[in-house]
C-alpha cells in the first residue's frame, strides 16, 4: 500500500491506495506507445501523485522523449502542465505555449525541453480521488480533432478501469 492521490479539487494526499503490480504498469506502456505513436507526438506519459511529488510511471520509447520512468518532482508550484490538469480536475489542451494566455514560464517540459504543445487527461481512483495523469506532448504545434481527443479519454478510461480492479482485489 502507497500513499496515492489527491483529493477531487484537493491539493493534499487523500488514502492510501494499493500498489500498481507491473504487469499492470507494463499494459500501461503499451497504452503510452499507442498513443503517442496515433497522436504522432514525439512524448506521451503516465503520471502518478505520490504524497507531495509526481512520477512518471510510463514513458513511451522514443528517442525524442526526454522523460524517464522514475523521475519525480515535487508537484506543488512545479509550473508543469499536469500540475494544472491535478489542479483543475479536468482535461488540458495547450495548442501553443508561446501564444497561450496563461504563463508557461517556469514549466521544464516548456523551457529546457521546448514541449510546447499539451494534451492531458486526469485519472482517478475509484473513490473520486486523482491518480495522476495521462498526457502527450509535442515539439511543435498541434491541433487534435474530436477523434484524437477521444482516444485518449478512452485510454484514460481503460487506465481507470485498472485501478478499479485493483481496489477490489
Amino acid at each position: 500500500m502507497v500513499e496515492q492521490g489527491l483529493g477531487a479539487g484537493a491539493s493534499t494526499p487523500r488514502a492510501v491506495k494499493p500498489e500498481v503490480p507491473e504487469e499492470v504498469v507494463e499494459s500501461w506502456q503499451y497504452i503510452v506507445n499507442e498513443v503517442a505513436r496515433r497522436l504522432d507526438v514525439p512524448v506521451g506519459l503516465i503520471m502518478r501523485v505520490i504524497g507531495p511529488e509526481i512520477e512518471v510511471i510510463a514513458a513511451n520509447d522514443d528517442s525524442r522523449n526526454p522523460h524517464a520512468v522514475g523521475e519525480r518532482r515535487v508537484l506543488k508550484d512545479s509550473g508543469i502542465y499536469c500540475e494544472t490538469v491535478l489542479g483543475q480536475g479536468t482535461h488540458l489542451y495547450v495548442r501553443n505555449a508561446h501564444a497561450d494566455i496563461r504563463s508557461w514560464a517556469g514549466n521544464p517540459c516548456f523551457e529546457q525541453h521546448g514541449l510546447l504543445t499539451y494534451l492531458g487527461y486526469p485519472i482517478r481512483w475509484p473513490d473520486g480521488s486523482l491518480f495522476g495523469t495521462l498526457c502527450v506532448l509535442d515539439l511543435e504545434e498541434k491541433v487534435y480533432t474530436d477523434h484524437e481527443r477521444d482516444v485518449m479519454a478512452l485510454m484514460r478510461d481503460l487506465i481507470e478501469g485498472n485501478l478499479r480492479t485493483l481496489c477490489v482485489h
